[in-house]
């Protein structure tokens, strides 16, 4: 076993390990509950077998996630090391991957913009070392996922310029397919978005990143050979800020397309650090600082977020104040001896039945203080109220 392959191992069972800790920092949001209670897709039975064999709690709904998050970092290693000579640059690669915000996000909340990843690394690490067992996979994800419409549309452009009839002809089928089944929804009142997209992009992958990615998808169209990762996170890139300018695009399903092309990014930023004199290498050497500066902020914004209400004025602006709040409540309302309730609240509803407190008259849940004898909740998180809630019961 190499060196290198020790400290891969080892910074993503340490990545692995701190999500797995963070798990308890968070309750489930309505989002999660409504894949978990009423959602019938693969995510769904994922994370419901996960509870079934550990129980119904953070750890098991989180814990599909953060595996899958773990397997594809070592996908995403070995598709991306031929692009490094230098076994030090595979490592730097993958520990920017692991740093990403997007990447921290995917691997702990459930959404499809997680499976959606894991996927996508699966099926390039199959495509490098198993070509056609590739091709098989291809016309199964079309069954799991509208998101995979991308990947199809990838395929097109990549076989029209590699001149690969038969995958081309592959590709267009099975993106028609995938656009008879999911379609891509471009209803409503057009409105420009492309600005709010941009943030959002900048969000996953910090400012200044995200800016030095986009230089090194066009650098590489004009540069450099066309790879297939370069066709998936361009046309994702492309097509939803051309979308963009008419509606809001649910970018958790373009995203992770543009996350596998991030070591072209790393190649080009090494490339052109590597080619300059040792004398013309300071702005590089402070670009990759600022960076680097901007990454480690946002990555402790994410594991020290409950701090943040210690500055934020109003709690419920709070960036993961919808995956708060639930968790404590049920303890708390446990502890009153209290196991069913009813709100007007009905995401809050679904929220509280994921850990145990079901839906009854017997009890009601008020966000705000009622005319009639309650007594409060209050949820508080580093020493600030966060969150009140009066519990009213109308049956003794």
């Amino acid at each position: 076993m190499s060196r290198n392959a020790y400290i891969v191992s080892a910074l993503v069972v340490a990545h692995t390990i701190t999500l797995l800790l963070f798990t308890s920092q968070l309750s489930i949001s309505y989002y999660e509950a409504d894949i978990f209670f009423n959602k019938t897709n693969l995510l769904h039975y994922i994370v419901n077998f996960s509870s079934t064999l550990f129980g119904q709690n953070n750890l098991a709904l989180r814990l599909p996630m953060i595996l899958m998050h773990a397997v594809g970092a070592f996908f995403y290693y070995d598709v991306s090391k031929q692009l490094f000579k230098k076994e030090s640059d595979k490592v730097w690669n993958l520990l920017l991957y692991l740093v990403l915000p997007g990447i921290n996000s995917a691997a702990i909340m459930v959404d499809g913009a997680g499976l959606l990843l894991f996927l996508l690394l699966f099926f390039l690490y199959v495509y490098k070392h198993l070509r056609k067992l590739a091709y098989f996979l291809l016309p199964l994800y079309v069954f799991i996922d509208g998101s995979f419409t991308f990947l199809y549309l990838s395929f097109i452009f990549y076989s029209i310029e590699k001149r690969r009839s038969t995958m081309l002809v592959a590709s267009i089928i099975l993106f028609g397919i995938s656009m008879y089944l999911y379609g891509i929804d471009i209803g409503g009142h057009p409105k420009n978005y492309f600005l709010p997209t941009l943030g959002i992009y900048a969000a996953i992958f910090s400012p200044i990143v995200f800016v030095y990615l986009i230089y090194a998808l066009y650098r590489w169209s004009v540069k450099e050979e066309r790879t297939l990762l370069w066709y998936l996170g361009a046309t994702a890139f492309v097509f939803s800020l051309l979308v963009s300018f008419r509606q809001q695009m649910q970018l958790e399903d373009l995203a992770p397309y543009i996350l596998v092309s991030t070591p072209l990014m790393v190649k080009t930023f090494l490339s052109s650090y590597r080619i300059r004199l040792r004398e013309f290498r300071k702005p590089y050497r402070l670009l990759l600082t600022i960076a680097l500066a901007f990454l480690l902020v946002s990555s402790l914004t994410i594991y020290l977020n409950k701090y943040l209400y210690l500055v934020i004025e109003k709690p419920h602006k709070h960036f993961v104040y919808k995956n708060h709040i639930a968790k404590e409540l049920a303890e708390k309302l446990k502890e009153m001896g209290v196991t069913s309730v009813l709100t007007s609240n009905k995401q809050l509803q679904n929220r509280l039945k994921f850990y145990g407190i079901e839906e009854s008259l017997a009890t009601r849940i008020y966000e705000d203080k009622p005319l009639i004898k309650s007594e409060v909740v209050t949820i508080s998180y580093v020493g600030v109220d966060v969150a009140h809630f009066y519990v009213t019961k109308l049956y003794k």
